[in-house]
This record gives C-alpha cells, structure tokens and sequence, in this order.
C-alpha cells in the first residue's frame, strides 16, 4: 500500500531504520490505519520524496526503513504573488497552489486588497502554512511553497524579483493568456494577481513599468480563485508537467 503520504521535518540520510513521531504518528496509525509491511511515501517539502516500509506502531512512534528516494523536478520554478482577498479564499488558493506546484507564494497589499488587522497577520500565516502541508502530503508533491511575510505591491517591485517570465492577470489586456504558454518554457517565472476588485490603474502602470506583462483569462470577469487556479493549471500544464 503505497496511497498515503506524510510529512517530516527532515528525510533521513542512509538506510537506517527511523522513526515517525507526534501527529504525523498519530495520523498514520489512527487515521489512515497504516500496518507493519505497508509501504508510505514521506517528504520533507525540499524536491525529494522517500518511500519506506513501516516496520512497527508503538504508542508514541512508527519505526520505517527507507526503500528508495525519488526526486519532484519542476520544470518552472512558479512565484505566485497574490493580493489579499477574503479569507476562506485565500485557504483555497493557498491549498490550490500548492498542489499545482507554486514554489513560493508572496501575499500583496494592494489598493483594493481584504484588509487584515495586523495582530491576525502571524496566525494567519501560521494557518497557511498548515494548508500547504496538508496539500502536499494529499498531492504527493515534494516541494512546500514558501509563504513570504505580506507586502506591498511597491515593496515586491523595488524588490526586482528575478523572473524570466513576469506576468500579471489583466481583465483589460487585449493579449490572452494562452498566447505566453505557446512562448519557450521558462526556468522561472512570477504570476502577479490582483484583489476582487482588480488592480488599479496605478497599479497596471507600475507593473508594466516593472516589465511584467499584463494578459487576459478571456471576456468573463472570474472570481479571484477561479481566474488564479485556472491561470496556475494552465502554466502547470505547458510549463511543468
């Protein structure tokens, strides 16, 4: 049996037996009811995936034996920068993202942005990330985005993140999105995407400005999370897998 996946802080190097502690534990035993001679994948979110056979269930540990290593590269490496929405929305994206293979999610204020007091910031994070491991483990995916600190939309373009491709979803654009996807696999590229209420026209200046590129998912104005899973299952689809 080899349908689960669990995460680990740190995949074991050599051939050693080793164990399994605290939730993921927990989870393997009570949960998805694993037994001895079943075989688990585990992945610490850093490109690699092993597969190991579980040996034993103690109370408080499972004790595996690796059996191989396999290695998730990714054509593209996928920045996503997403402006602040609500925030159940911004769970499914975050979970959406990771399983279609995003490296590292930047969370933007921007005009239009869901304004999110600053004492819930750090929590919020935190939940994040929970969501992202979660999504991995369920893809079988071996890398974890990293979720960034928020920052302003002016912020990440003084920051001159290096991109390949820079691009940004662009209701007004008259470029569709499939016409950069025909375009030479890039090594890396960075999606910029705007709030519920679009970007600005300040904001459009500024990042053409920046030499991001600005296209259209089509003449339907989409929901935040449609318009972003839809541009990343695309992108995953010609430039990744």
């Amino acid at each position: 049996m080899t349908s689960n996946q669990f995460f680990i802080a740190g995949l074991p190097a050599g051939d050693s037996k080793f164990s399994l502690e605290g939730e993921e534990h927990f989870h393997l035993a009570r949960v998805a009811r694993v037994k001895p001679g079943d075989q688990i994948w585990l992945t610490d979110g850093r490109k690699k995936r092993m597969l190991a056979e579980v040996v034993s269930l103690k109370e408080d540990k499972t004790w595996l034996l690796p059996v191989r290593i396999d290695e998730e590269k990714l054509k593209t490496k996928l920045i996503l920068g997403l402006s602040l929405t609500k925030l159940v929305t911004m769970d499914a994206i975050i979970e959406k993202a990771t399983e279609l293979g995003v490296v590292e999610i930047i969370p933007l204020s921007t005009v239009r942005s869901f304004k999110m007091p600053v004492d819930k910031l750090s929590a919020r994070k935190a939940r994040w990330e929970r969501i992202s491991r979660a999504a991995l483990k369920q893809s079988k995916g071996a890398v974890l985005p990293v979720i960034n600190e928020i920052m302003s939309l002016s912020a990440i373009l003084s920051a001159d993140v290096q991109a390949e491709q820079k691009i940004f979803l662009d209701e007004h654009s008259q470029i569709y999105f499939r016409d950069i996807l025909i375009e030479t696999k890039p090594a890396s590229a960075i999606l910029m995407v705007g709030p519920e209420g679009g970007w600005s026209q300040e904001e459009r200046e500024a990042l053409m400005s920046s030499k991001y590129r600005g296209f259209s998912l089509g003449s339907r104005i989409l929901r935040t999370e449609t318009a972003v899973v839809s541009a990343l299952a695309l992108i995953s689809h010609f430039w990744n897998w």
